[in-house]
């Protein structure tokens, strides 16, 4: 319960820097008070949040443990969102394993999925989209360096409403996960 006494402490500090600074004479009505005043109720406001969230956490540790977990869950999950040269690492490494396997033993879901892949790069229409906690691959219409009319018509390029079509994997949490559950049997072991 100390704790509980930050808010008396907070603002008995705030009160009596408040009386040890006290705004020279040519600086009243102009712009340096306004200015002053703005900061001194952007810390007050703060601290008093603050307060209220240390009081609440105490009255309430389970949702407060919630809301904690939640925040870390979410911070560690844009921590780890998988980014072009992870998707192109992940991609290396299953098309590398792929290769050790001879064609005919080759699963040809995950075999097929890798040229798709391999395609859509070539072609230069291999998207990534970052959400912040997870990351969208798609394939575009046009190759990214292209100034046809068509490339760069507002009317011809993929619309927010079946942009869903278009996605092929997500990644989240340093990994992509269609690309991970097609390579799960990719030799000869995959019925």
């Amino acid at each position: 319960m100390r704790l509980l006494n930050v808010g008396h402490r907070v603002a008995a500090l705030r009160q009596s820097v408040a009386e040890k600074f006290v705004l020279p004479e040519r600086f009243k009505g102009t712009v340096v008070e306004k200015w002053v005043n703005y900061w001194h109720g952007l810390v007050r406001d703060y601290s008093e949040v603050t307060i209220g969230v240390v009081k609440e956490s105490y009255a309430k540790p389970k949702k407060a443990l919630a809301y904690a977990t939640g925040i870390t869950l979410l911070y560690k999950a844009v921590e780890n969102n998988p980014d072009h040269e992870a998707f192109m690492t992940i991609l290396r490494r299953n098309s590398n394993r792929m290769i050790t396997v001879p064609t005919e033993r080759q699963n040809p879901e995950a075999s097929q999925y890798l040229v798709t892949l391999e395609r859509a790069i070539n072609q230069k229409k291999l998207r990534l989209l970052s959400l912040g906690a997870f990351t969208l691959l798609w394939v575009d219409l046009y190759d990214e360096d292209d100034c046809t009319y068509p490339a760069i018509c507002e009317y011809t390029t993929v619309s927010w409403l079946n942009f869903h079509e278009r996605v092929i994997d997500v990644g989240f949490w340093n990994e992509f996960w269609r690309l991970r559950w097609k390579m799960r049997n990719y030799d000869i072991n995959y019925l």
